[in-house]
């Protein structure tokens, strides 16, 4: 490429160096570099006038460099606009529509009243702003289908649905914002195509805030989908990351607070990085959601005040298999847990039997210790896996041989779980597990992950009892009511406690309510020796990095407490007759 030459002290300019600093200029801008795309762009413009004022054999072609000239122009006016200067770079393209409208170009005059329309947008002149669109649309109405013409639709569509959504007009706003969108990936115009999907989730959002007191939560999750893509496309361009990833932001705000709050803070950093005219706006967002944030934690309490709490494992005797065997005790139900907190929490509500002088006790055999007792209005055997499935004491082992052993009429899990959202959901809401979902088992190729976990229902016999158990109370130490949550239970051998890793889950499977270790192994033994199953987990984290022992107690209450009421009614072993 040629440099400029020097006669006497004085620089010459060659076209190919106004080419070069121009692209330079574009390079920088588009790196969030706006001091150094300026600088460039000012010395094109520089070489330019030398030029035209020097070189006589370029007379022929003034019409082109005038034209140049306004785009030069254009794009200091852009660089402006990604540092806020909204009031100077309105001037610079004004000079560009003066500069344009002298000449034959119609593509690059009905260019400039799009530049001075957005500007318009950007000062909040929104009227204003769509009436230079609308103008920029009729000089195109004659203008061909091709790249350039179009290029100019799709951002000329994507103004008008800026000011549309500015003015409140949600449905008009998404329609331009389609029509862009459209055009945008016709012509693969990928910077375009991302800054599109940010504001069309902003109209989609505002649309669902003004019309459903119900999130539609399919649409959420496409429009998630779509950020995410929006994301990784953007990641070099600063303006539209910080655009993308405050979106992200709003979006997550409705489903889980944590994450809300990471991106929020990406965005804010992004911005604080390369000075862009979004700090005053983010920095509210952020300061927003940690005062949501705040409010939405649990009231302190004192654990060993509560009534469902015993700081001690009860006292339970002990005898031989054998007066068991003796013994008129036939199981009802199995009930496996996995840790200590669940463990204790089930066995304190365990009962004598009027004609068992025997309950309760507890069992040691070669497959392990169970714990029997009444359970509700029920002969319950209780026992212990280690957490996860791989594990010789892992769930499926556990249940399998605890099936073997007892033959009760049907077996259930209980225990704890981490939550979806802590915005939809509280610590002691209740997951009443429609399937189980393996998470674990998928292949991981060059095109992603492709899911291949099976997703066991759970018997629909019990699932009914559990899902219409409406008279249900339990209290948080606030006095606040524990809810019941029927849906898919995701299950792998992750102690999950990682925001990244948890979004990451819950974008593969959007319709999961939560999550935990020994779900599939359980339900996996219980099918394969054809008996009815049920897990009930209720919600102790949010598997964000945060995870605080503190709830698990609170938690295990509240899942026990669902299936003791359950298994207080008398007759439901009417259900299981067929078994």
């Amino acid at each position: 490429m040629d440099s400029p030459t020097s006669y006497s002290g004085e620089k010459v300019f060659a076209m190919s160096d106004i080419d070069r600093l121009v692209r330079l200029g574009d390079k920088s801008q588009y790196e969030g570099n706006y001091q150094e795309a300026t600088k460039n762009y000012l010395q094109a413009l520089e070489a330019l006038y030398q030029v035209l004022d020097n070189d006589k054999q370029v007379l022929r072609d003034r019409n082109g460099l005038t034209c140049l000239k306004a785009v030069i122009i254009s794009k200091l006016g852009d660089n402006l606009v990604y540092v806020g200067q909204y009031k100077i770079a309105i001037e610079f393209y004004t000079q560009q529509l003066q500069i344009v409208t002298g000449t034959e170009s119609k593509l690059d005059i009905a260019f400039a009243h799009h530049k001075v329309g957005f500007c318009n947008y950007f000062m909040g002149l929104y009227h204003s702003s769509i009436e230079f669109q609308q103008k920029s649309l009729d000089i195109l109405i004659n203008e061909e289908e091709g790249l350039e013409p179009d290029q100019l639709r799709c951002k000329i569509h994507l103004c008008l649905g800026l000011n549309q959504l500015a003015l409140k007009s949600y449905e008009i706003a998404a329609s331009s914002y389609e029509i862009a969108l459209d055009i945008a990936r016709k012509h693969r115009l990928q910077n375009e195509e991302v800054e599109i999907i940010a504001s069309l989730s902003s109209s989609v959002r505002k649309k669902h805030e003004l019309e459903y007191q119900k999130r539609n939560m399919n649409s959420l999750e496409n429009l998630m989908g779509d950020l995410y893509y929006a994301r990784r496309i953007a990641n070099n361009n600063p303006y539209i990351k910080a655009l993308t990833l405050r979106e992200l932001a709003k979006v997550h705000e409705t489903i889980d607070i944590d994450i809300a709050e990471k991106y929020f803070e990406e965005a804010l950093n992004v911005s604080k990085s390369y000075s862009l005219p979004f700090l005053k706006k983010f920095q509210d967002d952020l300061d927003g959601i940690l005062q949501k944030k705040q409010e939405l934690l649990q009231q302190d309490y004192i654990l060993e005040d509560q009534s469902w709490y015993s700081p001690v494992f009860p006292k339970v005797q002990e005898v031989e298999r054998e007066r068991i065997e003796s013994s008129e005790f036939k199981a009802d139900f199995v009930i496996v847990t996995a840790t200590p907190v669940e463990l204790k929490a089930v066995v304190r509500l365990l009962e004598p039997d009027a004609s068992e002088d025997l309950l309760p006790c507890r069992v040691h055999t070669s497959s392990g210790q169970y714990y029997l007792g009444k359970f509700g209005y029920y002969k319950t055997v209780v026992t212990q896996c280690r957490m996860g499935t791989r594990d010789e004491r892992g769930a499926g082992s556990v249940t399998q041989k605890a099936l073997e052993n007892w033959n009760p009429k049907a077996v259930i899990m209980v225990g704890l779980a981490f939550g979806k959202s802590s915005v939809e959901q509280k610590i002691g809401c209740v997951l009443v597990a429609t399937e189980i979902i393996d998470y674990d088992l998928n292949r991981v190729g060059s095109d992603g992950i492709v899911d291949r976990g099976s997703r066991p229902p759970s018997n629909r016999n019990l699932l009914s009892l559990f899902e219409q158990s409406y008279d249900w109370e339990f209290s948080r130490p606030d006095g606040s009511s524990c809810k019941l949550i029927p849906g898919p239970v995701l299950s792998g051998d992750k102690l999950v406690d990682s925001l990244e890793f948890k979004a990451d889950l819950f974008r593969r499977f959007p319709h999961a309510k939560g999550g935990e270790m020994e779900g599939i192994g359980f339900c996996n033994a219980a099918n394969s020796l054809q008996k009815p199953w049920i897990l009930i987990k209720a919600i102790c984290d949010w598997a964000d990095g945060n995870k605080n022992d503190k709830y698990q107690p609170l938690a295990a209450a509240a899942a026990v407490s669902l299936v003791h009421h359950v298994l207080s009614q008398r007759t439901i072993l009417n259900c299981f007759e067929s078994h």
